[in-house]
């Protein structure tokens, strides 16, 4: 064969073989590589490689680490707050017997001054009770002065004495030493005005010792002729229960509003100012008996010696009945 037909011939196989060599391996690598991705649809992202196209996989950078957990310092727990306990109980102080003479003195005091104020306004009401009476009522006998009415002159306080069964002679010495008593009232409030003392200290203790010597009527005559003078000339010669105080001794004894009070232990009762001696005298808190009249009867009851915690009124009643 002429050489340079082998040379050709050598060349055209020489390639030939080449090109189905290069097809061999076209098909391997084919067959070993991944499937296509689709394209994103959205923007590229922007990387370190070419702009909207994702770097090759040997030239990304390594995931960062992932971050340490941090561990926050966690609070105490808070300690269990202690049992509310009770507070301690801190005893009085001791208080001396002088202390307590003092205070128990002291409240003595406020009882016998709450009791004059009670008696004052006993007195004030005995008063009012005697003005409203006052010419309300008619008498039978003319020698006997109108209801309600004291005695003004000598002529009608002898003729209400004799009524109630007092002696003449009695009569004449009690009404003598009654002028004479009034007459020296009259000088020593002329004295005392004259000499510029009038409502001084002095007068004031002159007075007492006059008054100190006043004929007492009832002291003359007795309780019983007293009464029957009482009510022989209108004037109120009982002592009723006006009102009585939630949780005194007249509330526990059964007294109710409207009982007439005849006696207070030994002392009958005819006005205000003999219930008030009687329940100061003695010994406080000793039992006492109280005689009343309640609808037409009489009866009994017991209470401790002192205030009874009641209102009064004045009223009359018949000493016969």
């Amino acid at each position: 064969m002429h050489p340079r037909n082998r040379l050709i011939l050598t060349a055209t196989a020489t390639f030939c073989a080449g090109l189905l060599t290069g097809a061999t391996v076209l098909s391997d690598a084919l067959r070993q590589a991944p499937p296509a991705q689709p394209a994103p649809t959205g923007p590229a992202p922007i990387g370190p490689g070419t702009v909207g196209q994702a770097p090759p996989p040997a030239e990304r950078a390594p995931l960062e680490k992932p971050p340490v957990p941090i561990h926050t310092a966690t609070a105490p727990e808070p300690e269990p707050l202690a049992e509310e306990s009770e507070p301690p109980v801190v005893a009085p102080p001791a208080v001396s017997p002088e202390v307590t003479d003092a205070l128990n003195a002291r409240i003595e005091e406020l009882t016998a001054g709450w009791g004059r104020m009670q008696a004052e306004l006993a007195d004030l009401r005995q008063r009012v009770a005697v003005v409203e009476r006052r010419g309300s009522e008619s008498d039978d006998d003319a020698a006997i002065p109108a209801r309600g009415n004291r005695p003004a002159s000598p002529a009608e306080q002898r003729e209400a004495l004799r009524s109630a069964g007092v002696m003449p002679e009695v009569v004449d010495d009690i009404l003598w030493r009654s002028s004479q008593h009034s007459l020296a009232r009259l000088d020593l409030y002329d004295e005392a005005a004259r000499n510029g003392w009038l409502g001084t200290a002095r007068y004031r203790q002159e007075l007492r010792r006059l008054n100190e010597q006043r004929v007492s009527i009832e002291e003359e005559i007795g309780v019983d002729a007293y009464d029957r003078y009482l009510y022989a000339t209108g004037q109120p010669n009982r002592v009723a229960v006006g009102s009585v105080l939630p949780g005194s001794a007249g509330e526990e004894s059964g007294l109710l509003p409207g009982d007439i009070i005849e006696r207070y232990g030994d002392v009958e009762v005819l006005d205000f100012g003999d219930l008030r001696a009687a329940t100061s005298a003695g010994e406080r808190g000793e039992l006492v008996s109280l005689v009343i009249a309640r609808d037409g009867q009489r009866l009994e009851v017991v209470l401790p010696r002192g205030p009874i915690g009641i209102g009064l009124d004045a009223t009359r009643a018949d000493p016969s009945l």
